[in-house]
């Protein structure tokens, strides 16, 4: 339910081939996606989560495989990512909102 002409981002995923290589640098995958930005200011605040440190908020489809630390590149900017939110509606997986620093 990705209804917006969104900006083209690459999502870089780290450690994603081996499962004991936590801390392994080198294994980086790169990946083209689509992400809109994310006015949290405008959500009713029931139930959800904002956090502190989180300099932006993204949206991106429900079929991106994301996960805590990967980084986004936007426009030349490079953001981590400090947290992943499911966003339901109707009971399945809508989108995924993205916390970002």
């Amino acid at each position: 339910m990705f209804n917006v002409n969104g900006f083209k981002a690459t999502l870089i995923q780290n450690n994603r081939n081996d499962e004991n290589s936590y801390y392994d640098d080198q294994d980086k995958q790169e990946v083209e996606i689509k992400v809109c930005p994310y006015n949290v200011d405008m959500t009713v605040k029931f139930g959800t989560y904002t956090i502190p440190e989180a300099t932006g908020y993204f949206i991106t489809k429900a079929k991106v495989d994301v996960r805590e630390g990967d980084q986004l590149i936007i426009n030349d900017r490079t953001f981590s990512i400090l947290k992943v939110q499911d966003d339901w509606i109707w009971n399945k997986v809508a989108n995924i909102i993205l916390a970002v620093k």
